[in-house]
């Protein structure tokens, strides 16, 4: 094949240089390369090097052609065999999953175009049977296929519009309906400018003047008004966001033509929270228009076109699309230095005191973008407005300017920015909505970031942080409690781009309560106060009265000795000290919950704490570390600490069965029964606790730390709380995922060179134990939310490891991986894999191994381990236990499900196709439960995720031609299926008729059928 690919690209096929022989080696390579060899390739790599020869192939015919080779034209005609088979290849490929193959696909099938007409040159070749046969079976193909949209595109360029459209006068229509699917409006919209286009230049040259505008109107713009106005409000929306700019930028006078018709109706037809109307139709072409240069504001609103009534109407419209529109007229505009007038800015803020409290998330996001696009505008006409004022400053024209006066702009811009941040800080009022939180948040995020609170010289039209008072401050304080974290995100981002000019925070009775919130809802029992916590540590991590506050208030004694010469950075040592203070309070609860777990997730659940190092973690800058000696002692205590907890509460996750077991469960037997399940590990006498726990009790604590924790716990004076299964299970698998997380992020401390310096935080040692303890417990895990998690802290592990230089380590994803392929195969009884639960943790083991694999390599890990699931997975003649396949056909499922893998999991879909197919006829039940899953896992692969509720949907699915192509052996397997199972039905059939006509002959009559079924 790569012969070929160096012929053809290398040899001279112009200018008839190497005469008959030229043409007989492009015969013979197309006789052979493309109809034999494809059918065999599976890799990506192969089949887009194929489809560029077959693309390299069809230039130098087209180049031996136009040398005018005479005996080419013979072989090379569009009704003949060698075309007629690139055709086939074409069909197969031109929706293939690579962008690559589908490319070349399309120039094979332009050039295949242009070969024939080279092949008919002189003759009428609009006339010509080829063209009319394709331009019908083209048109006979439904509009679901993207393949008919990009060859019908070459066509219309070879050959014209006028053929097409007197097949049928609808077509464009109906390519406008398919634009309901977001999926086909780019290749649809594409279509139809390459239609219109041509049209145009037909029209024009057979019409004389402006007479052609009309028949040009009724063709493609009549259709577009009438969906925009009555259509399918998804459809409306594509039709608008990719066709209608393309129709303005080849006919701008269109747009005139479109808002006459949509004046006329806009009192009648006002729309509907369904429907746009003529007022939304006419919104839309407006914000198009004026989006790409056609029209602006002023002419809008003082030529007639639309008045500031009708734009207000939008702006409140039922219909969500509407006032997406009408905004995004206003902010939209073709120059970014366009001034924002007087009326604009009214506007605006009449629409967003209506619509901060949008339900719709992606109306929200569509909304911050728009107005970020306006800000944007605003900053950047600001200083257009500034160099103007300077200029007439020099020139002495300030007295002159009557018309406009630069300074009145900038000061309107400056109260328009104060009136907007003074709403969206009244919508964050306590009890606001989630969606009023969002919106303002985000829009005050947006303007901080376009007008930051920066000391430099220099224009400043407007500073956010002046807006901000302390009743502001406390309004954003309060949204870090809120239960969405998106919020949290968003409201400690706002915090943190005002926090230099925020003067309240450099008092430090401030500092100090805030502090001592953050450490109560670190050890709550709610998951989200501890998130609230984490925000809360990491704003307080960069004032930079911090650290003298904790140690005034001995928070941090014998935690931290600040060293007044120590030249760290502030943000490190906060970072330090808050987790020393952490670790410590944490010591104490993991030791009070090796007394008494129900304790500790009724009280203490210490996952909290555990969260909140994570997220102190993420504020350390790495690249500027200066406390090496203290931080490596810190990596190795919380690499401890993470495994005593992880000894306490890993017993409850790893238990057959987490979600039913009850520590407070009366029945004796039954409690001793999981007592026993989870010895040696657990040495918890909480199954013997009662069901009421009183939290006021006095504890007995051995050292210092458990006696400081404790002393907060009596402190307290709590109710009598009831200690549920849920609650003990939350606790532990909570407990775990935050374990998990930690330690993957401690292995990203590693530095990926010098693992022998000085510097290295974590050794190879500590890396190969955390490697160890993930293996342990995501091989172990039962529950789901444990194991998950578990695999997401394992990944950042592995990760580091397939990047670094150290051959030991490098090496160890692929040493774990035969390790745990090994003990799959062996079948050992003795093994604790899970075999229930879809195999547990096992898939995530082997895919996180997998996806860190470098891509760009020979995946020889991929392909070794794919080879051995294979065979595991598929049916044997010897007798052996089922697990092995079970867990086979689980890691196929997770596999092929892992989109990081990419095309290098396609060459095994026909491998995973056929052992899923032949679990369906496995005796035991696990098998068949595993085969049906994969076999939903491959449906999914090959034709793409169901996004519709139809189940006759046409957008999953392939024809058999394709499917064979990319699937060859696929063939005759399924084949042999379906003359199999048409055997057991004539079986059954037959076997049903004897025994309801010939009962006495039934036994007779049904050995002579086993017996020839047996043939088969």
């Amino acid at each position: 094949m790569f012969l070929c690919h160096g012929a053809l690209a290398m040899l001279d096929w112009k200018n008839e240089s190497m005469g008959q022989n030229a043409e007989k080696l492009l015969l013979d390579i197309s006789a052979h390369l493309p109809f034999t060899t494809h059918r065999q390739l599976k890799e990506s790599v192969m089949a887009a090097s194929l489809s560029r020869i077959l693309s390299i192939w069809t230039n130098a015919a087209l180049d031996a052609l136009q040398s005018n080779s005479a005996s080419l034209k013979f072989s090379l005609g569009g009704n003949l065999d060698t075309i007629g088979k690139m055709l086939d290849y074409v069909y197969a490929h031109w929706e293939h999953p690579l962008d690559a193959v589908k490319h070349q696909t399309k120039l094979i099938f332009k050039n295949i175009l242009r070969i024939h007409q080279a092949t008919v040159k002189g003759s009428t070749t609009k006339l010509d049977p080829f063209f009319l046969e394709l331009i019908n079976s083209l048109l006979s193909l439904e509009w679901h296929v993207k393949g008919k949209y990009s060859s019908l595109g070459c066509i219309v360029e070879c050959v014209g519009i006028e053929y097409i459209l007197a097949i049928d006068r609808t077509i464009p229509s109906q390519i406008l309906g398919a634009m309901s699917d977001q999926s086909f409006a780019p290749y649809a919209s594409d279509l139809l400018e390459t239609m219109f286009v041509t049209h145009k230049k037909h029209l024009t040259t057979i019409l004389e003047g402006n007479t052609w505008i009309d028949c040009w109107h009724e063709t493609w713009v009549s259709p577009l008004l009438l969906i925009l106005c009555d259509g399918n409000p998804e459809q409306a929306t594509y039709v608008t966001d990719y066709y209608l700019p393309k129709l303005l930028k080849c006919s701008p006078e269109s747009l005139n033509y479109m808002i006459k018709i949509l004046q006329t109706s806009v009192e009648s037809n006002v729309g509907s929270c369904n429907s746009r109307g003529a007022l939304g139709a006419l919104v839309a072409c407006l914000r198009t228009a004026r989006a790409h240069g056609h029209l602006q504001f002023m002419d809008i609103i003082h030529g007639g076109l639309a008045s500031t009534g009708y734009i207000k109407q939008g702006l409140v419209h039922q219909h969500d699309q509407v006032r997406i529109d009408a905004l995004g007229l206003l902010c939209e505009s073709h120059r970014s230095t366009e001034m924002i007038s007087e009326e604009e800015m009214q506007l605006i803020q009449f629409f967003i005191r209506y619509n901060l409290n949008s339900q719709s998330p992606a109306v929200r996001q569509q909304i911050c973008s728009l107005l970020k696009k306006l800000f944007c505008r605003i900053y950047e006409s600001s200083q257009t407005i500034h160099k103007a004022q300077q200029i007439k400053s020099k020139q002495g024209l300030v007295k002159q300017s009557v018309l406009w006066d630069p300074l009145i702009t900038l000061e309107r811009y400056k109260d328009f920015l104060s009136s907007f941040c003074g709403i969206l800080f009244e919508a964050l009022f306590p009890g606001s909505s989630h969606p009023t939180r969002f919106t303002a948040l985000t829009l005050l995020g947006i303007i901080a970031d376009i007008f930051p609170s920066s000391e430099g010289k220099g224009q400043k039209l407007f500073q956010i942080s002046q807006e901000v008072v302390s009743t502001r401050i406390e309004a954003l304080l309060h949204c870090l409690a809120s239960t969405f974290e998106e919020v949290k995100i968003l409201a400690y981002d706002v915090l943190m781009k005002l926090h230099p000019a925020l003067r309240l925070f450099q008092d430090p009775e401030k500092l100090q309560a805030l502090f001592q919130v953050a450490m109560q809802l670190s050890r709550s029992t709610k998951p989200y106060d501890c998130v609230t916590a984490s925000y809360l540590l990491n704003f307080l991590i960069h004032q930079k009265g911090l650290l003298k506050v904790c140690l005034k208030e001995n928070l941090l004694v014998n935690t931290f000795h600040s060293d007044d010469n120590m030249s760290a950075d502030p943000v490190e040592e906060h970072t330090l000290a808050v987790i020393k203070y952490l670790l410590e309070n944490l010591k104490g609860e993991i030791l009070q919950a090796e007394k008494s777990l129900l304790q500790a997730a009724a009280s203490f659940p210490m996952y909290g704490r555990v969260h909140c190092i994570n997220g102190a973690l993420n504020q350390l800058p790495l690249s500027n570390m200066t406390l090496i000696p203290e931080w490596k002692e810190m990596v190795a205590k919380l690499i401890l600490m993470c495994y005593k907890l992880s000894a306490v509460v890993s017993p409850v996750v790893q238990s057959s069965s987490p979600e039913g077991l009850i520590p407070m469960d009366t029945d004796l037997e039954r409690l001793q029964m999981i007592l026993r399940e989870i010895q040696p590990c657990d040495t918890n006498d909480y199954f013997s606790e009662a069901k009421m726990l009183k939290e006021h009790c006095r504890l007995d604590c051995a050292d210092d730390g458990v006696e400081n924790i404790c002393t907060e716990i009596r402190g307290e004076e709590q109710q009598s709380c009831d200690v549920t299964a849920q609650m003990v299970l939350v606790c532990c698998w909570r407990s775990m995922k935050e374990i998990s997380l930690l330690l993957g992020k401690l292995c990203q401390l590693m530095p990926l060179q010098a693992l022998s310096t000085f510097d290295a935080l974590v050794t190879v040692e500590q890396v190969k134990d955390i490697g160890q303890y993930f293996r342990h417990h995501l091989l172990k895990s039962r529950h789901r939310g444990a194991f998950e998690l578990a695999y997401a802290g394992f990944v950042k592990l592995t990760e580091v490891l397939s990047r670094c230089n150290n051959e030991s380590l490098n090496k160890l994803p692929q040493q774990w991986l035969c390790s745990v392929l090994e003990e799959i195969k062996s079948s050992d009884p003795s093994s604790k894999l899970c075999a229930t639960r879809r195999s547990a943790g096992i898939p995530f083991y082997i895919q996180a191994l997998l996806a860190s694999e470098p891509k760009k390599g020979k995946t020889g890990l991929l392909k070794m381990t794919m080879k051995e699931l294979i065979c595991l997975a598929s049916p044997s003649n010897v007798p052996a236990s089922t697990i092995p396949q079970v867990h086979a056909l689980n890691i196929l499922r997770a596999l092929f499900k892992d989109t990081r893998l990419g095309e290098n999991i396609i060459p095994y879909v026909a491998d995973g196709m056929r052992a899923a197919i032949l679990g369906f006829t496995s005796s035991v039940w696990a098998v068949r439960n595993s085969s049906t899953l994969l076999f939903s896992t491959l449906i999914t692969r090959i034709f793409g995720v169901k996004r519709g509720k139809d189940e006759n949907s046409k957008k999953n699915r392939m024809t058999g031609r394709e499917f064979f192509t990319r699937f060859p052996n696929l063939y005759p397997f399924l084949l042999s299926q379906l003359e199999l199972a048409a055997i057991y039905c004539i079986f059954a059939i037959v076997v049903l008729v004897n025994f309801y006509f010939l009962p006495f002959f039934t036994f007779i009559t049904f050995k002579v059928l086993l017996s020839l079924l047996k043939c088969f």
